[in-house]
This record gives structure tokens, sequence and C-alpha cells, in this order.
């Protein structure tokens, strides 16, 4: 955040606001839900988002973060996009979608389009929100379809001999 010459930081400007928090407990829930109990496409998916998660957090305070960020999250909405026309499932089309908007709105901060930082970034938080939402609710309609998820396909039922 860019200062004025002179003026502090205030403890209510660098605080974590609860959108903030929300979106980080959804995303948290969301990655471990499909991760976890999700089947093939939102696993693959989630390990995306994963994927693209861990590796901006590496590179953040680098000097080459911010492009680095935008290529990892351009090769994880690619994935997910790719997913979307691959599976027969629907949560990757709004997941992808999202991104896509995400994408838009760095655009248009970087373009000077008059976006403020706190729009595009209260844009960004709202987008990722619907993303980790859209995969959630994938992993949900598949438990209420019976399906099983993929960390218990393959395993054998105690007492049960194959």
């Amino acid at each position: 955040m860019a200062l004025e010459a002179g003026r502090k930081s205030s403890a209510r400007e660098d605080a974590i606001t609860p959108f903030v928090i929300a979106a980080y407990a959804t995303g948290y829930l969301a990655l471990i839900a499909g991760w976890m109990k999700g089947g093939h496409p939102e696993r693959f998916g989630a390990a995306a988002l994963i994927c693209d998660a861990l590796f901006t957090a590496i590179v953040h305070g680098s000097a080459v973060a911010a492009p680095a960020a935008a290529a990892s999250t351009f090769a994880a909405t690619l994935v997910v996009l790719w997913l979307a026309l691959r599976s027969g499932r629907w949560w990757p089309f709004v997941a992808g979608a999202s991104m896509v908007l995400s994408a838009l709105v760095s655009v248009l901060r970087w373009g000077g389009a008059g976006l403020s930082e706190h729009a595009a970034e209260s844009a960004h938080v709202g987008l990722w929100i619907l993303i980790y939402l859209a995969l959630l609710a994938g992993v949900a309609e598949r438990w209420m379809a019976g399906e099983a998820p993929v960390s218990r396909i393959g395993r054998v039922a105690p007492g049960v001999s194959p």
C-alpha cells in the first residue's frame, strides 16, 4: 500500500477485513474438501488451485512477484477451463469464468482505467470466494449424488476380501 510522504500507516488500514477472513476460510475449506472428498475433476481442480496458491506465496515479495503470480494464475485458469471442457461437471465453468473476470480486473487496474486499488482488491476477493464456493458446491453435488470420493476408491473395507 503506497502511503503519502510523511503519513504513517494506521492499524485500521493494515487490518484484515472480515471479507478477507471469509475468503481464506472458504478457500481452505473448499481446497481441503475438494482434495479429500471430491471426485477426479474436483481433486484435479483443487490441485491446480493449490499449486497456484503455493507458487504465488513463494514468489510474494520478490522483484518478479506480480508477473510470476499472474503467469501462475493464468496457468491455473487454463487448467480449470480445460477441466470445464473435458469433465461433465458444471462448477469448472463457474470457476473458470470467475478466474477470467479476475484477470480482467487486473488488466483494468494495470491499464489505468480509473479502478482504485480497494475496488480491484475487493473484486478479486469476491471472485475468489465465488471460485471456492463453486468447487465446494461441486464436491457437495458429487457427495449428494452418491459418488465415492477419489480418496476412497480402491480401498477395501475391513473384513472384506478382494
